[in-house]
């Protein structure tokens, strides 16, 4: 009689843990999202396949996705799917053909779920109708040396949700599926990446390639380094800063704008890339600040100088009337100006 007892007892906590699984599975939101591919514009990469996983869907690329380098951390094309809200994806999976480095990587991976999960319920207010929204695309990196970094994105902001080592593989012309076989014809990564008709690269960044070869293949990693620093802008007397965006060398992006901006402090961020805000005079009329680029050896060299412990107030100030901007990396030891930068003012904003 008791081990009868203990028998029911014993599948009443399996059936009640049963029952909180699948409690758990029905409750989990579930999100729209899509998929994307990034490469540096100086490594394009050919897709092969490859699939972002959740438990009720598989966003998958293949062939037809070509030659990717749009730039690291930038969007590539996406396709549309008919489902409209997907589950929490687990599991990334990647083959592809490095072209400078003529050798093909793959990999899978398990993906940190959780937090995946928090970053979409969490999402963020969008600043064009100050609403709450979330990420809507996963960007899939590829960089040299089979590296691999995944990002989720949405309006005007991008984390870094992953990073992983793929290993490099053999595919032979026998062993390709049929709409992937133009990658192994000879001298194919030759062409594309010498004959200036097939405009894998843009001409400035053919220039550079030219002049100054590849970049090292580690710099994918180095832009990762994180630094302690916050924004700050001084603006003349009687002015109000609105915002400020921008993206990082590791592709994360943040668009900052009020209780954000306001509560900003230092925080561990990877380098800025470029960046702009708007801001009002005491008189209400509405300029702007865009900086293009960074001269990336200087950028690097003053944020190493400052370190990755001290805390480093990224300084723009604009003078008095408007017409000149000076940028500066202030921590408590120094003050050291930003000389290379290239800098768009505009005029009154109507």
């Amino acid at each position: 009689m008791a081990i009868s007892k203990l028998k029911i007892l014993i599948l009443f906590v399996v059936y009640s843990f049963s029952l909180i699984n699948c409690q758990n599975k029905k409750m989990e939101e579930k999100y729209s999202w899509l998929g994307t591919v990034s490469a540096p514009q100086e490594y394009p990469m050919e897709v092969y396949k490859g699939a972002i996983i959740a438990d009720d869907f598989t966003y998958g690329f293949d062939a037809i996705w070509g030659t990717q380098n749009t730039g690291w951390g930038n969007e590539g094309g996406t396709m549309s799917v008919e489902i409209q809200k997907m589950g929490i994806p687990h599991k990334l999976e990647f083959t592809w053909y490095s072209l400078v480095e003529n050798k093909f990587y793959t990999g899978k991976w398990d993906l940190n779920k959780e937090k995946i999960n928090d970053l979409f319920t969490k999402g963020f207010i969008d600043q064009d109708n100050n609403k709450k929204t979330t990420y809507t695309n996963f960007i899939v990196g590829l960089a040299p040396k089979g590296r691999v970094v995944l990002w989720i994105n949405g309006s005007g902001n991008q984390k870094e949700v992953g990073v992983f080592q793929a290993h490099d593989t053999i595919i032979t012309k026998e062993k390709a599926y049929e709409n992937a076989k133009y990658m192994l014809k000879e001298g194919f990564a030759d062409r594309m990446l010498n004959d200036a008709s097939y405009e894998t690269f843009k001409p400035d960044v053919r220039a550079k390639i030219k002049e100054q070869g590849y970049p090292d293949p580690n710099l994918y990693d180095v832009y990762r380094e994180r630094y302690n620093w916050k924004p700050m802008v001084i603006l003349p007397e009687g002015a109000e800063w609105i915002d400020f965006g921008f993206k990082n060398y590791n592709g994360e992006q943040e668009n900052l704008f009020a209780e954000s901006l306001h509560n900003d402090t230092y925080q561990k961020r990877a380098i800025p890339k470029f960046c702009g805000f708007y801001w009002r005079d005491k008189s209400k009329n509405r300029y702007a600040v865009w900086i293009d680029s960074f001269d990336e050896k200087e950028i690097f060299e003053l944020f190493q100088k400052g370190g990755k412990e001290e805390q480093i107030d990224f300084i723009i100030k604009i003078n008095e009337d408007n017409t000149k901007v000076l940028l500066l990396l202030k921590t408590e030891k120094q003050e050291v100006p930003i000389t290379k930068a290239k800098i768009r003012l505009s005029q009154k904003i109507e």
